[in-house]
């Protein structure tokens, strides 16, 4: 029975850990409701969670807002320029239905679509990248690009996992509203927890490079 009230107790483990994804679930939703502040928020996040992970979080909400205020600049000029260049693959979609056909449909669409999986894997990239590293925007861009390309089944898996949300409520809205209470209290914080299990290896080998 003692084990049971333990603190080191693997139920209590878990407890705990959920506790902080709902946590920054939270901070992370709230901050990204103005909508241009949701790069920050992803860059906070992310930060957030992977210290959660490794140990070495100091607090929350503290590094939370200290990663969101650190980045802010950065984080969302680089999530506003990914806003219009989306926007602008979705209207070529839509012209592209509405005045093609048959095979140069086929094949513009297919470039539509590898351009959308490259814009969504650099951001999958990019804002981790800002949130972990010191270095300009630029340089964050050029990385998360060449890492997408190097890193090529990872950034498959990470596309599909951000993109999720918006497949679910654009083809199975019944299972999105089934699930939607779980986006809520943890489903966008543990998308970013698997993104920092996914990207610990990449983040060491940048940085063994870094410091040699």
């Amino acid at each position: 029975m003692k084990n049971l009230f333990n603190l080191d107790n693997p139920f209590f483990q878990l407890l705990t850990g959920l506790a902080n994804l709902f946590l920054v679930n939270v901070l992370f939703l709230l901050c990204c409701l103005p909508v241009f502040t949701i790069g920050a928020s992803c860059a906070a996040a992310f930060k957030t969670v992977k210290e959660i992970s490794e140990d070495t979080c100091g607090g929350i909400c503290k590094t939370f807002f200290a990663a969101f205020l650190a980045n802010f600049k950065q984080a969302t000029g680089a999530w506003l320029t990914a806003l219009v260049v989306l926007a602008a693959l979705v209207c070529d979609f839509l012209l592209l239905r509405l005045y093609f056909a048959g095979t140069l449909y086929t094949i513009l669409f297919v470039v539509l679509g590898v351009l959308a999986f490259l814009c969504i894997s650099v951001l999958c990239y990019m804002f981790p990248l800002i949130g972990h590293f010191e270095n300009k925007v630029k340089e964050h861009l050029f990385n998360a690009l060449i890492l997408t390309i190097v890193h090529f089944p990872r950034s498959l898996g990470m596309v599909a996992l951000h993109i999720l949300p918006l497949a679910l409520a654009l083809f199975a809205p019944q299972a999105f509203i089934y699930t939607l209470l779980l986006w809520v209290m943890t489903g966008f914080s543990f998308l970013f927890l698997l993104d920092a299990k996914l990207l610990a290896p990449v983040f060491e080998k940048l940085e063994n490079m870094a410091n040699n």
